[in-house]
């Protein structure tokens, strides 16, 4: 299946001396699959190491000053002359190096001895790894993250409808057009966006196994936390992770840690709380106190929502069957509308003009689902499924702070009006 990754890597690839890109991201996202069909696209040797599957090699990675006997290694195990082999023919892919806290490091010090050949490190992991901020400038990094409508589309041959959302500003949408792109929509929120999942309901039309791959899914993850997370934590955790959908759909979405247990305390969920934004199983929102240039000034530190990895693992971890939201006329509206916000999240964050998202409430009931910086400017977002004539959140932050332009996200076409840009949920990624 297409990922817009493999521009990335297409880009990297094409320079001069592309040295070493680091690719991060969740567990399940896609990384490996993305980086192997570029490999056979655009190499015709690869040298894939997976250290999560070989321990051998990554007990020798983590030696110092064996580089040499590396290399013979790997001439026995790919038959691959590292000598004789013309470097620009050759990618490396080192797999899972977050698996043991010196593998990178290990890995880096070999590839700095290898920089004539294009090297790929894969980490199933979101946030820095040890001794990353030490080479940051020497190493081009991506982050990657489940599939976006335009990638779902693509993936199920509606490449057409790609370029006709893409001219929706020109052209408008032609009314016959858009249950068509809300079919597809609602399965987009059925399947969420991890690739097994949809590779699956491109092959066989149906949703019927959408849970069982979902919920394997989950359970890998389960695992991984009992395999790699600190001993100390790996409760605290699992209660963190388990407590995500109903946080989310209480009236007040800050996370509360009272919710997990009336005697928890921040102090003790906090590392619990990091290790998951830093896997990338979860996506930490701050709230901002005002909304005001540059927002990150006013961060209230005691207050954030944790949103989930996928939105169609968030379905099926509240217990709504992928059958049920098949056939059900609320599917945009699920769980008060956290789906949707779930998918707004996600496709927000892949826009490059977009550095961080917050989202503020005011004294009263009145709340921004997402606030950014443009230019300098404060861009409220209100994400409504259904349109409420008279939901007023967009218009108290108006009062309060006088903005000059805000985003209403929602099932209904492109348009503007005052000020107020509505952007439809499928056109999110051509925003």
């Amino acid at each position: 299946m297409y990922r817009n990754m493999v521009n990335d890597l297409a880009a990297w690839q094409e320079k001069e001396q592309p040295g070493i890109l680091l690719l991060k991201g969740a567990k399940g996202v896609g990384k490996t699959w993305c980086v192997m069909d570029f490999a056979e696209a655009f190499f015709p040797k690869t040298i894939h190491i997976e250290f999560d599957k070989d321990t051998i090699l990554r007990e020798l990675f983590m030696m110092p000053n064996r580089v040499e006997f590396i290399d013979e290694q790997l001439k026995v195990l790919t038959d691959i002359d590292l000598q004789t082999v013309n470097p620009s023919e050759v990618l490396f892919v080192f797999d899972e190096v977050q698996v043991e806290e010196d593998l990178f490091a290990g890995v880096l010090q070999y590839a700095r001895q290898r920089q004539q050949f294009p090297i790929v490190i894969i980490a199933s992991w979101v946030g820095q790894l040890p001794a990353e901020n030490l080479v940051e400038e020497e190493i081009t990094i991506k982050t990657m993250y489940p599939m976006t409508f335009e990638e779902f589309l693509i993936a199920n041959k509606a490449q057409e409808l790609c370029r006709i959302i893409e001219q929706e500003k020109v052209d408008g949408l032609k009314s016959d057009l858009q249950p068509m792109i809300l079919n597809y929509l609602r399965y987009f929120y059925i399947t969420g966006g991890m690739p097994e999942v949809v590779l699956d309901f491109i092959k066989h039309r149906d949703v019927s196994n959408t849970d069982v791959l979902q919920h394997r899914i989950l359970q890998d993850l389960r695992d991984d936390i009992l395999r790699f997370a600190p001993k100390l934590l790996v409760k605290k955790i699992l209660q963190v992770w388990d407590s995500v959908p109903m946080q989310l759909t209480k009236e007040n979405k800050k996370f509360m840690y009272g919710a997990i247990d009336v005697k928890a305390r921040a102090r003790e969920y906090e590392g619990a709380v990091d290790w998951l934004v830093q896997a990338g199983y979860v996506r930490k929102v701050w709230k901002v106190s005002r909304g005001i240039a540059p927002l990150e000034d006013y961060i209230d530190k005691k207050s954030f929502e944790l949103y989930h990895l996928d939105h169609g693992l968030l379905r099926n971890t509240a217990g709504i069957s992928a059958k049920e939201a098949e056939v059900s006329e609320q599917v945009f509206d699920e769980m008060n509308g956290i789906l949707s916000e779930q998918l707004v999240l996600a496709e927000l964050t892949l826009n490059s003009n977009i550095k961080e998202l917050y989202f503020w409430t005011s004294e009263a009931t009145a709340r921004i689902d997402f606030i950014f910086e443009d230019d300098g400017e404060v861009i409220p977002v209100d994400v409504q499924t259904r349109i409420r004539t008279k939901a007023q959140n967009l218009k108290v932050f108006h009062q309060k702070y006088n903005n000059r332009m805000a985003i209403r996200i929602s099932l209904e076409p492109l348009s503007f009006h005052k000020g107020r840009l509505n952007v439809p949920i499928y056109g999110l990624w051509n925003f």
